[in-house]
C-alpha cells in the first residue's frame, strides 16, 4: 500500500459511527467458506516469500520477483477454473544505483536511517540544512539561501509537491523528516511519477537526532528512471449470468526494499482463496479479480486498467472491493469508512462479530481509479504505521525488509479472507438480481 502525504489512512473512528446507531445488535458471524483455511493461505504466502528470497528479497514491479509472482497467481487462478488475462502494463521503472546522506559529519545508513524516494533525481548537494516547515505553503521556501538544503516535515501534501516546490526555489536536494514509529528502518516511498530532477531523501527523526536547522549536510543520489513493462493479472469466472460484473482486487507488487508479504501478499493470498471458494460458476453475476502491478509506484496498474475500459465496460462493474494489507501483526480489522455505504453494509454482514472498524482510505490504494470513474468502491484493511493495540504500530515492518512471512497474523488473515469471499459472493448475487 502506498503511504503518500498527507497521511491517507486515518485513525479509527468510534464504533458508534460505523453503524449509525449504537443500539444495533451485533450480527452473527456467517459460517466460513470451507475452502479458506490457514494452511491454504499460508501456502500462498510461503510461495511469495520464496519468490522474493530467490530474487534479491523483493517482488517490486519490473523485477524478476514480480514476474514470478504474476506467474504464480495466474497458475493458481487457472487451476481454480477461472479465465486469466495477463494485461501488459507500461510504466516508468526506477533503479537506485547508490546513495549517501551525511549530517553533522555522521554518515547515515540507507534503509536503517534514510531512504531515497522512487523517481528521485540524481545529483550531489552539500550545505547547511534550512528548516522549511511542511514545504507545502507558497512561502515555505522563501528564506532559502543559495547552497542550503531544505529540511521539511512529512505531512499535509504529497512528497512530489514538496520536492517540486523546493526545486523551483533553487534547492539542489531536499530532505524530508519521517516520524518513524518502528526502529527497524525507514519505509520506502515514492514521488509517484518521474520529473523531479534533484535528489529527494527521507530521514527518520531518530537518525536525525539533535541535528536540524543549520546543521551541515551532504546528499548524493545516483539513480535512473527508464521506460519498462510489467503486467496486471486479471481473472474472471467463465460462469455467471447477465452483463453485470462484481470486482475485487489488490496490488501484487512489493516495494523495492522488501518482500511485501503483508503489503500485499496478504491481499494476493486472499484473492486466490476467494477465487477457489467462489469457483468458476458463481450463482449470480460474473466475478472478476485483479492483481495490480506497480501500485507502489503510484497506482499505475489500476489506473491503466480503468483507463482501458470504455464507458459501457465501466458501467458493467457494479462494485469494486479493494484488498490491501489484511494480515497486519498488530491488526485493527477495518473497512473504508469513506467508501460506498451500501458496500460497507455488505462487508459488515460478511464479517459478522466483532464489528469491523472504519478508516479513511482517500486515494491511498487501488480503489481510487474505480471511485474516480464513478464505480462504487470499498475495501478491507488491517493497518500500516498507524498506532494499534498497546500504542504500537499496526505493522512495524510496513515497507521494510522485515515484511516477511512471519510478519503476517494468520488468524487475522483468515478472518479477512473469509469476509472477502462472503462479501464478493453476496454482491454477485445482488448484482444479478437487480
Amino acid at each position: 500500500m502506498r503511504r503518500l502525504l498527507p497521511l491517507l489512512i486515518a485513525a479509527i473512528v468510534p464504533l458508534a459511527c460505523d453503524s449509525g446507531g449504537g443500539d444495533e445488535p451485533e450480527p452473527p458471524r456467517p459460517a466460513p467458506p470451507p475452502a479458506i483455511t490457514r494452511a491454504e493461505l499460508a501456502e500462498h504466502l510461503a510461495a511469495l516469500q520464496q519468490v522474493a528470497d530467490r530474487n534479491g528479497g523483493t517482488r517490486a514491479a519490473g523485477t524478476p520477483g514480480y514476474d514470478a509472482s504474476a506467474g504464480y497467481v495466474a497458475a493458481r487462478l487457472r487451476d481454480a477454473g477461472w479465465r486469466v488475462e495477463r494485461q501488459p502494463l507500461p510504466f516508468a521503472y526506477f533503479r537506485l544505483r547508490s546513495a549517501s546522506l551525511s549530517i553533522d559529519g555522521r554518515r547515515l545508513t540507507r534503509a536503517d536511517d534514510f531512504q531515497v524516494l522512487s523517481y528521485s533525481g540524481s545529483g550531489r548537494a552539500a550545505g547547511r540544512l534550512h528548516a522549511a516547515g511542511l514545504g507545502c505553503a507558497p512561502g515555505d521556501f522563501s528564506g532559502l539561501q543559495s547552497g542550503e538544503i531544505p529540511l521539511v516535515d512529512r505531512g499535509q501534501c504529497f512528497f512530489r509537491d514538496k520536492a517540486a516546490a523546493a526545486e523551483r526555489a533553487g534547492a539542489r536536494a531536499v530532505v524530508v523528516v519521517e516520524p518513524v514509529l518502528s526502529t527497524r528502518g525507514v519505509p520506502s516511498g515514492t514521488l509517484a511519477v518521474p520529473g523531479v530532477r534533484i535528489p529527494v531523501v527521507v530521514v527518520s527523526r531518530r537518525a536525525l537526532g539533535s541535528a536540524g536547522d543549520g546543521s551541515a549536510a551532504s546528499v548524493s543520489v545516483d539513480a535512473v528512471t527508464r521506460r519498462g513493462r510489467t503486467e496486471n493479472v486479471i481473472a474472471e469466472t467463465p460462469g455467471g449470468s447477465g452483463e453485470r460484473i462484481v470486482m475485487a482486487g489488490g496490488h501484487l507488487d512489493s516495494v523495492a526494499g522488501g518482500p511485501g508479504i503483508d503489503d500485499n501478499g496478504s491481499g494476493a493470498a486472499t484473492l486466490i482463496e476467494t477465487a477457489e471458494a467462489i469457483g468458476p460458476d458463481p450463482p449470480g453475476a460474473r466475478v472478476r479479480l485483479a492483481f495490480w502491478g506497480a501500485e507502489e509506484l503510484g497506482l499505475v496498474g489500476s489506473r491503466h486498467y480503468v483507463k482501458s475500459l470504455d464507458a459501457s465496460e465501466r458501467r458493467r462493474i457494479r462494485a469494486y472491493i479493494n484488498i490491501d494489507m489484511v494480515g497486519s501483526p498488530n491488526a485493527v480489522p477495518a473497512l473504508y469508512g469513506d467508501g460506498a455505504p451500501e458496500l460497507a453494509a455488505v462487508l459488515r454482514r460478511a464479517a459478522g462479530s466483532p464489528r469491523l472498524r472504519s478508516v479513511t482510505a482517500d486515494s491511498a490504494s487501488d480503489h481510487a481509479p474505480f471511485r474516480d470513474a464513478g464505480i462504487p468502491v470499498n475495501g478491507l484493511f488491517t493497518g500500516a504505521t498507524e498506532r494499534g493495540p498497546g500504542g504500537r504500530a499496526r505493522d512495524a515492518c510496513y515497507h521494510l525488509a522485515c515484511d516477511r512471512l512471519r510478519n503476517v497474523d494468520p488468524d487475522v488473515l483468515v478472518r479477512m479472507a473469509r469476509t472477502t469471499a462472503r462479501a464478493v459472493e453476496a454482491l454477485a448475487a445482488r448484482a444479478q438480481a437487480k
